[in-house]
């Protein structure tokens, strides 16, 4: 049976006490709000064409002559990007119910609506404050921990409100993609904001560097020890590794800025935001950084430090492989063929006994031609060592042809 409807929904809803709600003929649609941010200068962000405002409609809206159920029955769930009007009356009233508390769990439909609701209001200014602040609140809710959109929203409104703690921790906390994370961090940049151990942690782990131990890194335990390390390399970069990634960007100017697409939650509304792609920059610190840990990287056996490598440099015993080894070098060349060595797919980041770094570079015999191209620079590197199927070719013997690399 059916559940009863209220009749008057128009007072329900107009005393709700959610004060984000949008409600039909009370709150600008998406069009007009559009309209009038294009009216607002603003350096901070860009609408990809021109709008005219006629589109009244805005999916999100509430409709209060639409059916309300008196009472929160059992209903399934609505699909995750149904409209205010598709719900059923029951799945309003739930929807209405959760609102007065939106901070826990509700099925996916609800949270983007409110989440579509909130990015309007980012650009009002009478309401960007308060939805600013109901964004950031709900990165620490439990409810939405599984929610990526809550990610996006929130670096939206961090950039809007130059807020650097808000970006930081929609970084850390919100799940935005990969893709978002990068413009996350080019933002940080600008605004000249350092970055933090859950940050950083966030950045490696959204970026999936291929370093050893990271999934299993404990930031409760391990972030004090993290911060000195951030610290240090600062020191040794001589600016906070965001700024330093800025300044390389820029090569000592103004880094180059585009105005890439930015899709919102809600579905009306599409901006143009700065966007400063640090990523390749910012990677290989990273990657450097975590494996300097001791919970970050996979300890080098005693036997493999002193040259004498085990099978499990082999991944198949009757394929023929070799392992090219190189650690830190003052060559003006090092930071060059390090980014070469990251890019291939056997690459691995490791650590000896003594704390040095050891990047190390598998190779099977058909992709040879890299090796050869990475040898040209690291020949003459002390730290350089070349293992074929196990065993160690002393430098002399590396070279085409040559009867050990057979």
């Amino acid at each position: 049976m059916a559940a009863a409807s209220t009749n008057d929904q128009g007072g329900f809803w107009q005393q709700h006490p959610n004060s984000h709600i949008r409600l039909l003929g009370r709150e600008q649609p998406a069009g007009k709000v559009l309209v009038a941010t294009q009216n607002s200068e603003t350096d901070l962000f860009r609408l990809p064409q021109s709008v005219t405002g006629r589109e009244t409609d805005d999916y999100t809206q509430v409709d209060p002559l639409l059916p309300l159920a008196r009472e929160d029955g059992s209903s399934p769930d609505p699909l995750p990007h149904t409209s205010y009007a598709g719900l059923t009356p029951v799945q309003r009233r739930r929807f209405a119910n959760w609102l007065t508390s939106p901070e826990v769990t509700a099925p996916a439909a609800f949270r983007h609506l409110y989440l579509a609701w909130l990015e309007l209001g980012l650009l009002e200014k009478e309401r960007r404050a308060e939805a600013t602040a109901e964004l950031g609140a709900l990165l620490d809710a439990t409810g939405w921990r599984s929610e990526r959109g809550l990610g996006q929203s929130c670096l939206l409104a961090g950039w809007l409100a130059q807020d650097g703690t808000l970006l930081t921790r929609a970084i850390a906390r919100g799940s935005p993609s990969a893709d978002q994370m990068s413009a996350g961090s080019g933002w940080l940049a600008r605004l000249a904001y350092p970055l933090d151990p859950e940050c950083a942690l966030a950045l490696a782990r959204g970026w999936e560097l291929r370093v050893g131990g990271l999934a299993d890194f404990s930031l409760e335990q391990d972030g004090g020890l993290l911060h000195l390390r951030l610290t240090s390399q600062a020191s040794g970069l001589g600016a906070d590794l965001l700024a330093w990634a800025l300044a390389e960007a820029g090569n000592g100017k103004e880094a180059p800025t585009l105005w890439r697409p930015w899709h919102t939650v809600h579905r009306q509304v599409r901006l143009l935001l700065p966007w400063i792609d640090l990523r390749p920059l910012l990677e290989p610190k990273l990657g450097e950084l975590f494996a300097s840990l001791p919970q970050a990287a996979r300890k080098v056996p005693r036997e493999e430090a002193s040259g004498e490598p085990k099978a499990e440099h082999l991944v198949d015993p009757a394929e023929w492989t070799l392992i090219l080894e190189f650690g830190d070098s003052r060559s003006q060349h090092y930071d060059y063929v390090a980014h070469l060595a990251r890019k291939q797919p056997g690459y691995r980041l490791l650590m000896d006994e003594t704390r040095q770094l050891i990047h190390r570079v598998r190779f099977r015999k058909r992709n040879l031609r890299q090796f050869w191209r990475l040898w040209s620079y690291v020949e003459s590197w002390a730290s350089v060592r070349v293992y074929v199927n196990g065993e160690e070719v002393q430098k002399w013997n590396v070279y085409p042809y040559s009867a050990e690399m057979r």
